[in-house]
């Protein structure tokens, strides 16, 4: 029994010095939400759509590789050297999205045969460049003058603009958390204010002038639903369904063997929550929906450690992103919201949804570990020897 011990130490010893197992450094409260949101991903696409699960499994692997990957970069910071060439990508994504045709494939590009959902990497990027710009004023004591302001306004306004007219579901969520970001910050809230008030205006005209243009006369049908209840164009029998899915939580089904699932469209994506609780019932959908605000919590106490401005924000900003893109979805399938399309955070099957929900998950482990690696040196985080 002494020698097995013995061998035991020695081997653990070993892989130390072979450093295949290193210490993981970051937030492992984030890392355990991770992890869950995963196994329910999996068994939630296995349950409704066994015959994509060997793509969706590859894709889980893919963005837990560049999760990781993005987690050992060995500081965050190093990445604002390539802020402006982030912007200007997206900017090159949104207006080829723009152009592309028809409003539905305006939502992808294809590169090298793979379909890439553009508003994922635009909404991370605009995210990334308003921290750091912000981040530039409050690191040097600066208070921002009218023109930075606008400067900063044009560049969220512009984007959000552009994303509308494919997806004006996705534009309000980053218009919300770009105003989230622009608030801690310290825009002033006179300045936001009169923002929001720009951008209902012009949202209104648009509708008047336009109401057809690219995907806002469907957003604007499944509005009028929400309002009135009226399902005489069919814009409402989703929300319907995925309503009756959920409201069979409380006698789950079990997996594999939900019947409303059958004819509800897009099962594994825009409506996988309304699956997972018919079949798993609602102490799952509960937990789905505290894990997202244990996520949010652990993003604000990541934030709130951070010494510099620019992690601050970014955390901040990845942490609303990711819970209120959550927190839309589920409102939609409890038909609390009207309906949006938007896929659940590190759950809804897809390519990249999941790899960017993975890579940004990534940057804000980075932040955590910058975070544990400055309390080490000061000698006010414990480590084992």
């Amino acid at each position: 029994m002494q020698d097995t011990a013995v061998l035991y130490f020695h081997r653990k010893e070993l892989f130390m010095k072979l450093k295949l197992f290193p210490k993981f450094k970051g937030d492992g409260v984030i890392l355990t939400v991770i992890i869950f949101l995963t196994v329910i991903s999996f068994l939630a696409v296995l349950s409704s759509k066994p015959d994509k699960v060997l793509s969706h499994v590859i894709y889980i692997f893919i963005s837990l590789a560049i999760m990781y990957g993005v987690y050992c970069i060995k500081n965050y910071i190093v990445l604002t050297k390539f802020v402006r060439l982030g912007v200007a990508v997206a900017v090159i994504m949104l207006v080829l999205s723009m152009f592309s045709g028809d409003a539905k494939s305006g939502r992808e590009l294809e590169i090298f045969g793979f379909r890439l959902q553009v508003f994922y990497p635009i909404g991370f990027l605009v995210i990334f460049y308003i921290s750091k710009y912000l981040a530039n004023f409050i690191s040097n004591g600066q208070e921002l003058s009218t023109k930075n302001v606008l400067f900063l306004f044009l560049v969220v306004g512009g984007f959000c603009a552009g994303m509308a007219k494919s997806n004006m579901s996705t534009a309000i969520i980053l218009f919300v958390t770009s105003m989230v970001v622009m608030f801690i910050g310290d825009v002033p809230v006179k300045y936001l204010l009169s923002l929001f008030a720009v951008i209902v205006v012009m949202t209104g005209l648009l509708f008047a002038i336009s109401p057809d243009l690219g995907r806002l006369g469907t957003f604007g049908n499944r509005l009028d639903y929400y309002i009135t209840q009226d399902n005489s164009n069919d814009y409402g029998t989703q929300m319907i369904w995925a309503k009756a899915a959920i409201a069979r939580s409380l006698k789950p089904a079990g997996p594999g063997h939900g019947v409303i699932k059958k004819i509800l469209p897009e099962k594994e994506t825009d409506y996988v929550y309304a699956t997972i609780c018919e079949e798993f019932g609602v102490v799952v959908g509960l937990f789905i929906i505290f894990l997202y605000l244990v996520l949010f919590a652990r993003s604000w106490i990541v934030a709130r450690e951070c010494q510099g401005s620019f992690g601050m924000l970014l955390a901040m900003g990845i942490g609303f992103w990711i819970t209120f893109q959550a927190l839309v979805h589920i409102g939609v399938n409890c038909e609390l919201l009207p309906a949006t399309g938007q896929t659940l955070p590190f759950i809804s099957r897809g390519g990249s949804s999941m790899i960017f929900s993975g890579a940004t998950l990534g940057l804000l482990l980075n932040i955590s570990k910058c975070n544990n690696r400055e309390k080490e040196e000061k000698g006010e985080l414990k480590t084992e020897n």
